[in-house]
């Protein structure tokens, strides 16, 4: 039975490491520890950020499987459009739980790459589209070195370093920068690193929004999409606040999950949740983008008062980046239907980030059972188990 396991062994894809041995199950590659950094564009959300995370992780964990050592750099959070102090080196673990991101792939924070690789990146690939767009209206899978559209807008050598943002780092610099044109998804990314830049020690890949997810809704989507459990302090804080406001709790609204992800199961159905409405109100920059599709406050005022009437429902939970002028008219306009507005305001102490995730994350998704009012156009990045 030893013969046939060793020969098969021949017959693994090793052109990550020559001198390395693919991984299996939780085996780790022998090769040298490398590192992917990635960031995005600096004017994406938190669900957008989010969801290229998984890409990301997507790209690592097909690395890994395939002989080549890569630990998952965390770009810190910072400077987000919706967070109104302008807050920068956030670490993940304020907001989601990282021991949960490692069930998945292995994971570092940037602070942590620093003290050990140190300030230096080898190189920055920045991803970017084809100047010619799509062939024959046609969507192929590929990639080359190009010319840089826009990168040196963002990327500047100064002497022999390239100085960028590197997440208001300012010690942190690269010795080198490329821009790489691709067409395609995590895999695609494989490829790439894996043929020409499998010897980067230190790699950052910059506009990573620019890859799709291999196979959207696949075993590996989920696994990753699991993995992303909410710091501790983030669900604490949010079972206090609905228990307070809502007298709502895990045990009476069936939305008891157990500690790891990969030994939750759950059938549709069996949450039941709070006895009261959510509702997400975007306001701001998505009513001057989508003002077709964005009711007014008035608007807004009706839909709730005729789905709490049909639910029997008569207290609110409201997620919103809306000012308190547009809040308390809101609040006005269904006193007349008996409805109560209640919203999680955190205190000066919070950070805007760890509010608006407490807020329009774990609060919305496992509490709103009875009903969830969205925002048209808005995706909600629904927390998983």
């Amino acid at each position: 039975m030893k013969t046939p396991f060793l020969v098969c062994l021949l017959f693994l894809d090793l052109s990550c490491a020559y001198n390395g041995v693919a991984q299996f199950d939780d085996e780790t590659s022998i090769q040298e520890k490398k590192y992917l950094i990635y960031d995005v564009n600096p004017g994406e959300g938190f669900n957008l950020r989010r969801d290229v995370y998984m890409r990301v992780a997507n790209v690592v964990r097909q690395l890994r499987e395939q002989g080549c050592n890569y630990i998952l750099v965390l770009p810190p959070w910072g400077n987000l459009y919706h967070w109104r102090k302008r807050e920068n080196k956030r670490k993940w673990s304020e907001f989601f739980d990282v021991e949960s991101l490692n069930l998945f792939v292995p994971v570092m924070e940037f602070e942590d790459f620093i003290k050990e690789a140190g300030h230096q990146i080898d190189l920055v690939l920045y991803l970017q589209p084809y100047t010619e767009g799509w062939q024959d209206g046609e969507f192929e899978l590929k990639f080359d070195i190009r010319p840089c559209i826009e990168a040196q807008h963002h990327y500047e050598k100064v002497g022999d370093k390239w100085r960028g943002m590197f997440f208001s780092y300012s010690e942190v610099w690269s010795h080198d920068m490329k821009c790489l044109s691709i067409q395609g998804q995590s895999s695609t990314l494989v490829d790439a690193i894996k043929k020409g830049f499998n010897e980067t020690y230190r790699l950052m890949v910059d506009r990573s929004e620019t890859i799709l997810h291999d196979h959207f809704g696949d075993i590996h989507y989920w696994r990753a999409r699991r993995s992303m459990r909410y710091s501790k302090a983030v669900i604490e804080m949010g079972d206090n606040f609905r228990r307070e406001a809502f007298n709502s709790n895990d045990m009476d609204d069936r939305t008891v999950i157990q500690d790891n992800w990969q030994n939750t199961e759950k059938k549709h159905g069996d949450a039941i949740g709070g006895n009261y409405l959510c509702v997400h109100l975007r306001r701001r920059d998505f009513v001057r983008s989508h003002k077709k599709n964005i009711p007014s406050i008035e608007g807004a005022a009706k839909q709730i008062s005729e789905t709490a009437k049909r639910l029997k429902l008569n207290q609110l939970f409201l997620s919103t980046d809306a000012d308190i002028v547009e809040i308390d008219e809101l609040a006005s306009l269904l006193l007349p239907s008996n409805i109560t507005l209640t919203r999680f305001e955190g205190g000066s102490q919070l950070s805007d980030g760890f509010i608006s995730v407490v807020d329009q994350v774990s609060i919305v998704y496992r509490v709103c059972r009875n009903g969830l009012i969205p925002t048209p156009i808005k995706t909600i990045f629904y927390g998983t188990s």
